[in-house]
């Protein structure tokens, strides 16, 4: 029973491994297939290599651009940046006013225009206008085809193919730069665009940086000048509070000083109608004493004179009348000089106080005289004239002369050693001279200017070193 089953199974196996060998054999399974690696191709190896050469161009601009100085210098290297990078026939740069809405041509290359003619300035009614209204930039291939521009004023350097970006640092527009006509063939492409924008946005920073730093060299500027102008102010306050104290000191004593000056007067007087004509040493020594006695006199009288504002006392005057008088009393310190007169004839008269302008003249005389004390030349001229335009006489508020007006002028020229240009500024303050000691005051020309301002008028010292000085008064006709 036990062979009968193993027989059976012996035949089994052999019957299932005929089957098996009679089979066909299967295909084997595929493996899933990879996606193709992708390969570099020309247009990604350019575009690597124009962005490269983007980046290290916008590098070295910006190094340029911060070692720009001044407005003019940043526009002329933004221009020049976009210029030289594309390849174009002309770049022009705008900047905009907003006060005025117009631009100004601040920089071009490639353009031939005449620079002689007259700034060009362009509205907002034009391609310029419209890329800042829209503030985006505008690529243009053909403007004869760009139908949408036509009713917009065109630039003469826009001819046909152009790239036009605002320029604008913080919604405030600066300008606008032009990139015109490409020298090789076909439209500009957005690559060259993209580089003409990143130059504007660059040069907007510049430009405004520039001009806050120039604001801020005016304002620098502005505060320096105030500064000096308070400086001056107080220093003029401190000299007025040093003159009211004189004025107050000289009012006090003067009739104390002048009263000892009356007696040796009188003691010189007397002494010399005793004293014999024949002791000549005597009487020089006499003769010196009143001569010092008398200056010591006139000091005190030009001190009250400039300490108070005494009233004047005006007539109608003939000034040529008035110049010969204080001509004549000058005679003997005038005898080394040449005298010339120009007077105009038919004069008008004027309102005027004599004797405080023959003050005036003598003073101006006995300057001229000392400027030349070998000899020399003094010439005298009085005319009428026209104001050409309005003037303000002595810096006094209200007083001014208008244009058109007739005046009487009145010139004092000589050919004396001159004065400097620092002296010439202080010529006018009180106790200010270049004289020795003890050969002047320092109060003739302050005098003089005073009593000039008194009548309304103007008095004018133009002087070079070595080559004299000339007086130039102004006085008003009476009407």
């Amino acid at each position: 029973m036990i062979i009968l089953f193993l027989l059976i199974g012996i035949l089994s196996g052999f019957m299932l491994a005929v089957s098996l060998r009679q089979k066909k054999p299967s295909q084997p399974q595929e493996l899933p297939r990879q996606e193709p690696i992708p390969q570099q191709n020309t247009s990604y190896l350019e575009d690597k290599i124009w962005y490269e050469t983007e980046l290290d161009f916008l590098f070295k601009f910006n190094e340029k651009l911060i070692s720009a100085f001044g407005m003019q210098d940043a526009v002329r290297c933004i221009t020049e940046a976009a210029h030289n990078f594309l390849s174009i026939e002309r770049t022009v740069f705008l900047t905009w006013d907003k006060n005025s809405e117009q631009f100004t041509l601040a920089c071009a290359m490639g353009w031939g225009r005449d620079r002689s003619q007259s700034p060009l300035v362009i509205g907002k009614d034009s391609i310029s206008g419209f890329v800042i209204h829209n503030r985006e930039a505008l690529v243009v291939a053909d403007l004869s085809r760009e139908s949408y521009l036509n009713n917009l004023n065109k630039e003469e350097y826009l001819q046909k193919a152009f790239i036009s970006v605002p320029v604008i640092y913080k919604n405030e527009v600066l300008g606008v730069l032009h990139v015109c006509d490409k020298k090789a063939p076909g439209p500009f492409t957005q690559r060259e665009a993209s580089v003409v924008m990143s130059i504007a946005r660059v040069g907007a920073i510049t430009l405004q940086n520039v001009r806050l730093y120039e604001q801020a060299l005016k304002r620098a500027e502005e505060l320096k000048i105030a500064y000096d102008e308070l400086k001056e102010m107080q220093d003029k306050l401190t000299q007025m509070e040093k003159l009211k104290a004189i004025g107050q000191l000289a009012s006090g004593v003067a009739h104390d000083m002048r009263n000892p000056l009356g007696i040796i007067m009188q003691g010189v007087s007397y002494l010399e109608q005793i004293i014999s004509p024949a002791e000549k040493e005597q009487l020089e020594t006499l003769s010196m004493i009143r001569d010092s006695a008398q200056r010591a006199d006139g000091i005190v009288v030009s001190l009250l004179d400039f300490s108070r504002a005494t009233k004047l006392e005006l007539h109608l005057e003939d000034i040529d009348s008035i110049l010969e008088s204080s001509l004549k009393l000058v005679k003997t310190e005038l005898k080394h000089v040449t005298v010339t007169r120009e007077i105009q004839k038919g004069l008008p008269k004027v309102l005027i106080d004599k004797n405080r302008m023959i003050q005036v003249f003598i003073n101006l005389f006995m300057n001229a005289a000392h400027a030349m004390p070998e000899k020399g030349n003094l010439a005298v001229r009085c005319f009428l004239k026209q104001m050409e335009g309005a003037r303000d006489a002595g810096g006094q508020s209200g007083i001014s002369f208008a244009s058109g007006e007739e005046v009487v002028i009145v010139e004092i020229e000589d050919t004396g050693t001159g004065i400097s240009e620092e002296n010439l500024k202080r010529i006018f303050d009180p106790f200010f001279t270049t004289k020795g000691l003890g050969k002047g005051t320092g109060l003739g020309l302050s005098i003089s200017q005073n009593i000039i301002n008194l009548h309304k008028g103007l008095i004018e010292i133009i002087s070079q070193l070595g080559k004299g000085t000339r007086v130039i008064i102004t006085l008003r006709i009476s009407k």
